[in-house]
């Protein structure tokens, strides 16, 4: 993208020289006649760079200098001063007012150019610089949101266990109470080991560190092991799961633990926000290649009668972020599942798609076959 200086300069020969330099060295240049139309056009087109006069009628370069820097959409943009006047203090007074550079008149065409990209270079680095101090912000961030998380999701289980220990010990349960019991400790216990099993794989993920171990399968077979407890989930739910399966597909290379570990996760979030009553439904597609340029691939595809919020859905793969609820229920979370689950498609060389319209949600994940 070609770089564009202001040059603000109130003699029209200098002007157009100056514009003419920095064509020729391949930056899109435009002139201003005076400072104040210079401040404008500084406001409306944002320059990369600003070049200007310091002596000029109604408005000398130092009070264009004072303005720009007073807004807060010209306050970054870089500013060369040229000028006759070569006395120390003027230097000083431009310098202290926000100058980047100052070039005397009369300059050399390469003076010029070296004094430009030379400031372009720095301001480059600049906001390199805080695009990285952004990142950081970002990451302390997540980690004080991540702390609060998994100590607010470990908190709910410790509690419910120690209430059933408490229970416990006053009653004597009969066998139907203790089976009750169980299933709760044994729900609650679940529920803390998928939390360690997040925190691990985003951290074994973010350090390039996640193992992929591909093998053949059986995908039909071993798709009907996967789906029988979501079946018994949602018909204890009261949900309504339809299972799409195509009568052939072919033997699947693919690594099947973190396979499962995708399509669990879309279903348990299926689940999770599916209505009693609701449908849920999972389809495979078998997409045979056509050629090397169109390889074949396996689509799975997760939709459940219930919609994302249009505000969320840019963000629903980003780390701990979590859909907005007014259930307190669905806020559960370290908001790490789907970011894991799209990195976990990524490195089996897939894709994965988010679609909510129409009281539908839609998650499409593409393999190659």
């Amino acid at each position: 993208m070609t770089q564009k200086i202001l040059v603000i300069e109130d003699e029209t020969t200098v002007g157009l020289n100056i514009k003419e330099i920095l064509e020729s060295g391949g930056f899109d240049a435009i002139v201003a006649a005076d400072g104040k139309i210079g401040i404008q056009m500084a406001k409306e087109q944002l320059p990369d760079l600003i070049v200007c006069d310091i002596m000029m009628p109604d408005m000398d370069g130092y009070a264009v200098l004072t303005a720009l820097r007073q807004d807060e959409a010209t306050t970054t943009i870089p500013l060369i001063f040229l000028t006759a006047k070569t006395t120390r203090d003027d230097v000083r007074q431009g310098m202290n007012l926000g100058a980047d550079d100052y070039l005397t008149k009369p300059f050399r065409r390469k003076e010029l150019l070296d004094a430009i990209a030379s400031r372009l270079a720095k301001q480059n680095n600049l906001k390199q610089l805080e695009q990285k101090i952004q990142e950081l912000q970002q990451i302390d961030r997540q980690k004080d949101e991540l702390i609060w998380t998994v100590s607010h999701d470990l908190r709910a289980p410790l509690a419910n266990i120690k209430l059933i220990a408490e229970t416990l010990k006053l009653i004597e349960p009969n066998a139907q109470q203790q089976k009750q019991y169980l299933n709760i400790l044994e729900s609650v216990c679940d529920q803390g080991n998928d939390l360690i099993n997040n925190l691990l794989t985003w951290r074994q993920l973010e350090a390039a560190e996640y193992p992929i171990a591909y093998e053949n399968i059986d995908l039909e077979d071993w798709l009907n092991g996967q789906l029988e407890p979501f079946t018994i989930r949602t018909s204890d739910r009261q949900q309504i799961l339809k299972i799409n399966i195509p009568n052939y597909l072919p033997t699947f290379r693919i690594d099947p633990t973190n396979l499962k570990r995708i399509l669990t996760e879309l279903l348990n979030n299926a689940c999770k926000y599916t209505s009693s009553g609701g449908q849920i439904v999972f389809q495979v597609i078998y997409q045979p290649a056509l050629s090397p340029k169109n390889p074949g691939a396996i689509i799975f595809i997760i939709a459940n009668e219930a919609e994302i919020p249009e505000t969320d859905l840019p963000h629903i793969f980003e780390k701990f972020y979590r859909v907005s609820h007014s259930d307190a229920q669905f806020q559960s979370g370290t908001g790490l599942g789907l970011a894991i689950v799209q990195q976990l498609v990524e490195k089996l060389q897939g894709t994965i798609q988010v679609k909510s319209s129409s009281g539908w949600t839609t998650f499409t994940v593409k393999l190659p076959a």
